[in-house]
Order: structure tokens, then sequence, then C-alpha cells
């Protein structure tokens, strides 16, 4: 008797030889045991099949390949399936399949890395002042502290923050300029286009084959083309490393031997990096602003000026006098230089050549 197709694809996922047999009815009538099953039962026309095994019997013996078959889907890496969609699924069920490994047809591609680049370091002018209504700035306690600040990305143009009167305008201090490093910059390297991957892979799948269900206990059974989809076929694995490996001639029955013949690369590892980009100093930058303080709001009556560096200055205002706005200007704007480090590549691929020799897809 003969399976329906969701028993029969559960038993060559992953059922024992056994339970495949049961499947078929080994032992549940007339009280013989289940190697008289598989020694007597009928076998069909096409000799493969003695309806224990509900695929096809197929000869993997082939010296320098791995024992087992396998099912392998080859194709362009952009169309990559998973194994789990291996087979045609009939009736709501379907047998599962795990990845095992993965091949290319040529080794991977050149791994790049992307140049290092520096952002250019820059002066930058105070971020404005911090007023106080003692003297000296002198910001202790019963004082009053009004910031009096410059937008950010100031030019040193006349900026109006606030209107600061004479009763807290005793003195301000002028925050000092800064020196912007140089940074790693984000790097963009034109491309060739998002264009798909056409490599050719082959992706080797678990499951779909069971031993000792044949009439010859060194066939296996596997599963059969009818229920593989399109790109999927059955195949043998080399066993050894290198491209030495020869597949059977395509004379067995009804063309169903291992005859085609396909080469590929393993990954066996691949520690190639990037080494980090660094940004160095080689020369310093020098800045130096001079900052001037008016009354009004548009910087006409001027209330005091002073040069700053790298430290701000405190500066005393005249009794009576308010604060209005503000304004800057370079005196020495010079800034320093810095070289880029890194990205470059360490590590290496270890490959390793694969023979497979496949059954025709649809055989």
């Amino acid at each position: 008797m003969r399976c329906e197709a969701g028993r029969i694809l559960a038993a060559l996922a992953g059922m024992s030889s056994a339970a495949v047999a049961v499947a078929s009815g080994c032992g549940v009538t007339d009280g013989y045991g289940c190697h008289e099953l598989l020694a007597c039962d009928i076998i069909t026309e096409n000799g493969t099949n003695n309806e224990a095994c509900m695929g096809t019997c197929v000869d993997a013996d082939v010296p320098d390949f791995e024992e087992r078959p396998r099912i392998v889907w080859i194709g362009p890496a952009s169309e990559q399936p998973s194994c789990k969609d291996a087979v045609v699924a009939e009736e709501g069920q379907g047998a599962v399949f795990a990845e095992h490994e993965l091949f290319v047809a040529e080794p991977e591609r050149p791994f790049r890395c992307d140049p290092c680049a520096c952002t250019d370091p820059a002066c930058v002018l105070p971020a404005g002042l911090t007023v106080t209504s003692g003297w000296m700035c002198d910001d202790g306690p019963g004082e009053t502290v009004t910031p009096f600040r410059a937008p950010p990305g100031w030019d040193g143009a006349c900026v109006a923050p606030r209107a600061v009167a004479p009763d807290a305008f005793g003195s301000f201090e002028i925050a000092p300029v800064t020196e912007r490093p140089c940074e790693v910059a984000p790097v963009s390297v034109p491309r060739d286009g998002d264009l798909p991957d056409e490599r050719q892979i082959a992706v080797v799948c678990k499951g779909g084959s069971e031993p000792g269900v044949c009439p010859d206990a060194n066939d296996w059974c596997m599963i059969g083309a009818s229920l593989l989809k399109p790109g999927f076929r059955r195949c043998i694995v080399s066993e050894m490393e290198g491209d030495y490996a020869k597949c059977p001639s395509g004379e067995g029955a009804a063309g169903r031997t291992f005859s085609e013949r396909f080469s590929f690369w393993k990954v066996l590892d691949d520690s190639r990096d990037c080494t980090p980009c660094a940004c160095t100093e080689t020369a310093p930058s020098t800045c130096e602003a001079l900052v001037s303080t008016f009354e009004d709001d548009a910087c006409g009556d001027l209330v005091a000026a002073a040069v700053v560096a790298e430290n701000g200055v405190c500066h005393d205002a005249e009794p009576g006098s308010t604060l209005g706005s503000l304004r800057a200007e370079w005196r020495v704007n010079a800034p320093g230089s810095c070289a880029s480090s890194g990205g470059e590549l360490v590590g290496d691929v270890v490959l390793a050549r694969r023979t497979l020799c496949c059954m025709p897809e649809g055989t």
C-alpha cells in the first residue's frame, strides 16, 4: 500500500528507516517482518523502488564523496531560497529541511575598506558673555548673573541677545575662543549601483534521504524529483578539499545518476576586517578674536573691547552703562592640520574547493 504525500515527506525529512517502513505497511499484515517486506515487495518498472521507499532509490556510493546524498538548490545569490521551501507541499503538509552549508561558485567578492578621512580643524568664536552685577565678574551670593549668549555657529556679526540694565551690568566675562579638532569624517564611496547579486551559489540542505529502505542495502531512498520545487535537485558532495572528484557517468536507470558536475567554493573561515579610522593632529591651531560690547542693540555705542584666545577675559563695565549688543572679529584665524589613518584590510579568507555531482533537474 502507498502512503499519502504528507506522510511520505515527513518520513523522508526526519523519520527513522523503521518508521518509513511502517508508514508503507511494513509489519501490519500477515505477520512477516520489515526485512521480509523490503526483500519481497513488488519492484516498480523503473527498478528503483520496492514500494517501501516512496521516492527514488539511488546509488550514492561514489568514491571521494560523502555517503549521504543531499537536496541542493543552485542559482543566483539574489534568489537564494530557504531549504524549508524545497518541497511542493501537498494536502497541507510538507517536509522540513534545515540549511546545511552554503557554497559559492566563485571566491567571495573583494573585501574593500572605505578610505578614511578627517574633518578640518577650525577656530570657533566665543559663545558669548556672562554678565554679573558685581565687579571683576563676581557671581557670588547677592549678585545678579545674566547670560548674554551668541547664537550657535556665530560668525561674529552684530547680535543683540537681550538688554541688560545698569543695575545688572557691573562686569562681564567673555568666553574663550575654542579650537574644533579634526574628527573622523564619513566617506561616501561611489558604488556601481545596487545591482542584484548574480553570483551562482549552492544551498546544500539537510534531509530528504534515508538509508536502509531500498532493496539494495547500499542505496539511499531520496525524495522524488516531482516533489522538489524548481531549482532544487538531488546531489552528492565531495568529501575532501580539491577539484579532483569525478562524477558517475549518465548511464544509470532512466538517467538517474549523479552525472552533472558543479564546482564550488566553501568559506571555511573569514576573518577579514578593516582597521578603524583615526585622526592625528599634525599642526596646532592658533586662534585669537577681538570681542566688542555695545550699549545699543545695533553695535553703535561701544562699552568695551577685549582680545581673547584660549582663555576667557573678565572686563568691568563703566558705571551706569547698559549692554545691548555684541560683535566679534578674528585677529588670528589659523586652523591647524591633521592626518587620517586606518582603513587597512587585515585578516584573510580561507576557502575550500568542493565538487557537487547532481542528477539532472527534474530526474
